[in-house]
């Protein structure tokens, strides 16, 4: 294949990593980095090539990082105790291999509110951590999108001066 169709095909992707940053479980952020690793081993590194992927590996893990950071404050801002915050991450991973993505969401939230109800003995307070846990949540979705865009701009850039 040529450069040319090769960083169509990578570019591709980038694009579904980054359209995959608002839906549960797929690999989102992990799909642009391994995109931009791709272009590297096919296409060439060049001049740029070994800085600019070092952004682009330090975008992604920090977007990975905010997912767990930005749900857990989140939930803490809604009341909820850090017992309870990992908790509920916990029982969002359960739900995940056990349900899928809904299992994922499902046994994220629903996880928080047990533990919270467990706690205070407070459907009100637990409700509360809960909905804390989902605006989080939905916030990191944001925050992951917004890092993959920097990423494919990183990854444009490096194709420009190349």
């Amino acid at each position: 294949m040529t450069d040319i169709v090769l960083t169509i095909l990578l570019g591709l992707a980038m694009l579904i990593g980054l359209a995959t940053t608002l839906i549960p479980v797929l690999p989102d952020l992990g799909l642009i980095l391994i995109s931009a690793l791709g272009y590297g081993l096919l296409v060439g590194w060049g001049e740029n090539g070994w800085w600019l992927c070092t952004i682009i590996v330090v975008l992604g893990l920090a977007g990975q990082a905010a997912e767990m950071f930005v749900s857990g404050a989140g939930a803490r801002r809604g009341g909820a105790s850090w017992l309870s915050t990992f908790g509920g991450l916990a029982a969002g991973v359960i739900g995940l291999f056990v349900f899928g993505p809904i299992g994922l969401i499902a046994g994220l939230l629903l996880g928080t509110f047990l533990l919270e109800f467990i706690r205070h003995k407070d459907t009100e307070e637990a409700l509360r951590a809960m909905f804390g846990m989902g605006v989080g949540y939905g916030a990191s979705f944001v925050v992951k999108f917004l890092l993959g865009l920097v990423m494919i701009g990183v990854w444009i850039a490096w194709v420009i001066v190349k």
